[in-house]
């Protein structure tokens, strides 16, 4: 059997060439899933489930909602830390760090622009939507660093003997809750991302592991 992981690759060259290919996907999954962000939030038909807890901090503080998307990922990635006793992951705080910079830049600088007309919002809404899912499946199938979300799930599926989905949900609920609470906005988009983002991120993340995988082979 042919190994496909970068890990098992003699030649040098061929491990640092695929090492850039991996942190240029891993990066333009991350400003893909921000932009998806920016145009949902931008569509005002209710947002992603964690953006929700984002927002609402916003709305109570001063910060922005990128850099509460930075704050509460920094959080999660060191509670996840602490209660595993290991060291957080370079690529993890990377991933936080430039979700939240790349939001506030599309959001700062109007990339998205705004529309009133029902149709164009519902548009707005599915177009960033599937942009969501598509950067994620692009920043998990590079394997440089996860989301804060995916290091506390596991730990909380395996620290309570659950499943991962159980778990997934878990803290999808809580966070919406704990968003809803305190302002954050719940609306149909809300929910609609719920039943898309994760099966549009399943194919974006098994068609960037196949490409990996065929580059993985040529060396």
């Amino acid at each position: 059997m042919q190994e496909n992981t970068y890990e098992l690759i003699d030649n040098p060259i061929g491990i640092n060439f695929i090492y850039i290919i991996r942190v240029v996907v891993f990066i333009l999954g991350i400003f893909i899933l921000a932009l998806g962000a920016a145009t949902v939030i931008t569509a005002r038909l209710g947002v992603a489930t964690w953006d929700v807890l984002h927002i609402g901090l916003a709305n109570l503080t001063n910060l922005s909602v990128g850099r509460w998307v930075q704050i509460v990922g920094i959080v999660m990635v060191l509670m996840t830390s602490f209660f595993e006793k290991k060291r957080p992951g370079i690529g993890s705080v990377l991933n936080i760090l430039l979700v939240g910079f790349f939001l506030n830049s599309i959001l700062e600088l109007n990339l998205i622009q705004s529309f009133n007309g029902l149709a164009s919002q519902i548009i707005l809404l599915i177009v960033g939507i599937v942009l969501m899912g598509i950067g994620s499946g692009m920043y998990v199938a590079s394997k440089v660093g996860a989301g804060p979300r995916d290091g506390m799930t596991l730990f909380i599926a395996k620290r309570f003997s659950i499943s991962v989905r159980l778990s997934r949900t878990l803290l999808e609920i809580t966070a919406l809750t704990t968003g809803w609470l305190i302002g954050g906005p719940v609306a149909i988009g809300t929910f609609v991302s719920v039943f898309l983002i994760g099966p549009i991120m399943q194919a974006s993340l098994k068609f960037w592991t196949i490409q990996l995988n065929k580059l993985y082979s040529l060396y």
